[in-house]
């Protein structure tokens, strides 16, 4: 091997071979595994541009849910693996051999002029099946985060279009990759149910188990590969400090460590706070002796799908009934979440409603009651509180800015509620602290203690059902952008490999 060269296998590492694209032509391949597997890396990553250099024909659509969330995600792993491949030896590069362009998200080979797209399902699936390539054919599709994929109809338009007789040494592939965190899922019911399940001694003992039926018929092809990695599977993570920290999991949250570790399908139960118990609950005489490194509020009108989607028709009206404010704060140790206190009001089965001014004036009340009730303390009221509004309601944050100078409050900056953490890490993580017992919710929350006992997991395999958690809202758009700060934070993020 020159010293100029690459050596893939050497990059990508264990675990990923047989299910490898020159090992395995199989049309339809899962990917399901716990975080950190490299997943993202070896497959939507390396494979991808390997199969741009394996044949001149070949052109690759990477799908996720909402397109735009490519740009973070697998556009910024295929743009940085092009530009440092090897990162021990920065002075190989692909920049000659690859044109990348940003606004539109298309990554071209040059010599051949083969593409790689990024697109997404949301909202018409329907604009993806009319692609057309300019040089040879659409051969595959990638999928990222696919547990994303609600709508199975959807994706079946979608499946449908990738046909066609190709020339020989071509094969057309659909793969998909996800964190299996509950069966309750289309993916689960149509590839792994009674093929691949979940068995906790293999999943213990290996880094990976698999399946592989090459003559199977399934949908519009041939052939199904299904792969279950743990974190084992990755040997390039940091083996002190990652597995102590899955093997702390592992003694206080089984269930949890499960699916993060292990890979597997999640909790037996519906609930989506399994974890929260009463031992969690606090008075506010526990709260006004701690101390605290910083606190925010959070805001939801009860518009958004807790994502700042707006969502429509009927289920604005069911959804805009809630109208809630969270209180939290992070420990001065950087230890321990807290849910200090909370406003919950809800239009439904009164016969007379309040009006969205009558909301804005109570809110800037309560934000005034908080000021005088917690004025004692040293640190709860210190400097100007950031108040994180329902960033879907734009209006209803300026009208509270209104409200606020009219009643001469001070000590609030209002600004829209931040997106960039998913609801399933949001879950998954309270989950973690919650078991821990560094999750704390002052039982003036009643709100979001009864929101947390009864949530539930969604139908179609969503962490957590769109209904009656206006309260979890809020208290999630106050602590996403300050969460970075604690400890246990830094162990449940991702490694990036």
């Amino acid at each position: 091997m020159s010293k100029n060269s690459l050596s893939m296998q050497k990059l990508a590492g264990k675990g990923y071979g047989r299910g490898w694209f020159t090992n395995c032509h199989c049309r339809y391949r899962v990917f399901a595994g716990a975080r950190n597997t490299k997943k993202s890396y070896d497959i939507l990553g390396l494979e991808v541009l390997c199969k741009i250099l394996d044949n001149p024909l070949r052109n690759i659509l990477i799908l996720r849910q909402v397109g735009a969330n490519n740009r973070y995600s697998t556009f910024a792993t295929l743009d940085m693996l092009i530009h440092q491949p090897d990162p021990t030896r920065p002075e190989i590069s692909f920049d000659r051999f690859f044109k990348i362009n940003s606004s539109t998200m298309t990554i071209t080979y040059k010599p051949t002029g083969q593409q790689i797209i990024f697109a997404g399902m949301y909202p018409d699936p329907t604009r993806i099946t009319s692609m057309r390539m300019a040089r040879g054919y659409l051969t595959d599709v990638y999928v990222e985060e696919a547990f994303q994929l609600n709508d199975y109809e959807g994706w079946r338009r979608v499946d449908g279009t990738i046909r066609g007789k190709l020339p020989n040494g071509l094969f057309h592939q659909i793969t998909f990759c996800l964190n299996p965190w509950n069966s309750n899922h289309w993916i689960y019911n149509h590839f792994f149910k009674g093929r691949l399940e979940d068995n906790l001694e293999d999943l213990m003992n290996n880094d990976y188990i698999d399946f592989m039926d090459e003559n199977m018929y399934l949908d519009y092809g041939k052939g199904l590969y299904l792969h279950k990695s743990t974190y084992k599977i990755n040997e390039f993570r940091d083996f002190e400090i990652y597995d102590s920290a899955m093997e702390e999991l592992r003694r206080v949250a089984p269930e949890i460590y499960k699916v993060e570790a292990l890979g597997m399908w999640g909790n037996s139960t519906e609930a989506t706070y399994p974890e929260m118990n009463d031992s969690l609950i606090c008075n506010v005489q526990e709260v006004m002796k701690e101390r605290f490194s910083c606190v925010s509020i959070g805001i939801d009108t009860g518009l958004s799908d807790g994502d700042g989607h707006i969502k429509r028709n009927d289920e604005v009206k069911r959804l805009r009934s809630a109208t809630t404010m969270q209180f939290f704060g992070i420990s001065s140790d950087y230890e321990r979440a807290y849910c200090i206190d909370e406003f919950f009001y809800s239009n439904e089965n009164q016969i007379i409603k309040k009006t969205e001014p009558q909301l804005q004036t109570e809110i800037i009340q309560k934000l005034a009651e908080w000021q005088s009730k917690y004025k004692g303390h040293p640190d709860l009221m210190r400097g100007d509180i950031v108040v994180y509004v329902d960033s879907a309601d734009r209006g209803f944050r300026d009208g509270l800015m209104l409200e606020a100078v009219k009643q001469g409050l001070v000590g609030f900056i209002f600004q829209g509620s931040a997106k960039n953490v998913r609801i399933i890490d949001r879950v998954m993580f309270i989950r973690r602290i919650m078991a821990y017992g560094e999750y704390k919710v002052c039982n003036q929350c009643v709100n979001l203690i009864r929101e947390l006992k009864n949530s539930r997991q969604g139908e179609n395999g969503q962490p957590r059902e769109d209904i009656d958690d206006h309260a979890i809202n809020a208290n999630e758009y106050a602590w996403i952008p300050i969460i970075n700060r604690l400890k246990r934070w830094k162990d449940f993020k991702p490694i990036k490999r």
